[in-house]
């Protein structure tokens, strides 16, 4: 049952992929498709699976619009919870005021993979700020309206440096990660260990310092390789002590290869 829902899920995402490149031909639109593999799946400064995922991904836009579907599978048999199989939804407006980049946009994440019926999908609303200048400089501010009531926000400073001329690039990000006390409570919450009631951090906080290097190598007019690596490490003392005793790492390496292709 599982192998024929993925071959179904596998044969629409590639018939949106092939109706929208012959679409993109006669209206102006951008088209962004992306097979991503990646050594775990981190979110949020937060494990979600351990193992090796398939993270593939569209991006359809025009005239400032932007629709994207995104999805992480599996790798390996190792399922370690119902959060490591998702599908995200998102749609955004882009709009540009002198050097102030705004974009507001709604976004839906979507378990699909429940074996203990324990999931449930969230709705988040979202307005980012970008002030286009040297580094880059965006805040993201985050708002779930639907199971969890609270805020996360990232900040974040980003640089590419021109290694070949349209060729390839070095691209360094640092972001920093914070959440409120009903996000905290939401994304770090462990069922209570031995006698311990300690199972959330239940507080704000800053979350995680991230540290992205990449190189985006250009093939030929449409295709590119990105190999990336991030080292994620949490801040927060309580929640750090915590994910510990949960018995997962509170620093870590994430390594990945994209490849895009570009209608």
């Amino acid at each position: 049952m599982n192998k024929m829902r993925n071959s179904l899920i596998a044969a629409s995402v590639l018939s949106v992929v092939l109706a929208a490149g012959s679409y993109a031909t006669e209206v102006a639109m951008d088209i962004d498709t992306e097979l991503k593999a990646v050594s775990e799946f981190v979110w949020r400064g937060r494990i979600l699976n351990d193992e090796p995922c398939f993270q593939p991904s569209i991006t359809i836009g025009s005239s400032g619009f932007s629709a994207s579907i995104w999805g992480s599978w599996n790798l390996t048999s190792v399922s370690n919870t119902w959060q490591n199989s998702r599908v995200d939804a998102s749609f955004d407006y882009t709009f540009v005021l002198g050097k102030n980049i705004i974009r507001p946009g709604f976004v839906a994440y979507i378990y699909k993979d429940d074996p203990g019926h324990l999931a449930k999908d969230t709705y988040e609303c979202f307005a980012s700020y970008t002030y286009d200048v040297l580094l880059l400089p965006t805040l993201v501010v985050y708002y779930d309206f639907s199971r969890i009531d609270g805020f996360f926000a990232t900040f974040s400073v980003a640089h590419s440096f021109e290694l070949m001329k349209d060729r390839m690039a070095f691209d360094v990000k640092l972001t920093l990660d914070g959440a409120d006390k009903a996000f905290n409570n939401n994304l770090f919450y462990f069922p209570a260990m031995d006698d311990d009631e300690l199972s959330s951090p239940d507080k704000t906080s800053l979350v995680d310092l991230g540290v992205a290097v990449s190189a985006p190598i250009t093939v030929g007019k449409n295709f590119t390789i990105t190999p990336a690596a991030k080292f994620i490490t949490l801040l927060d003392s309580d929640t750090k002590d915590l994910v510990d005793r949960a018995g997962q790492d509170t620093s870590l390496f994430v390594y990945s290869l994209a490849i895009n292709y570009i209608f």
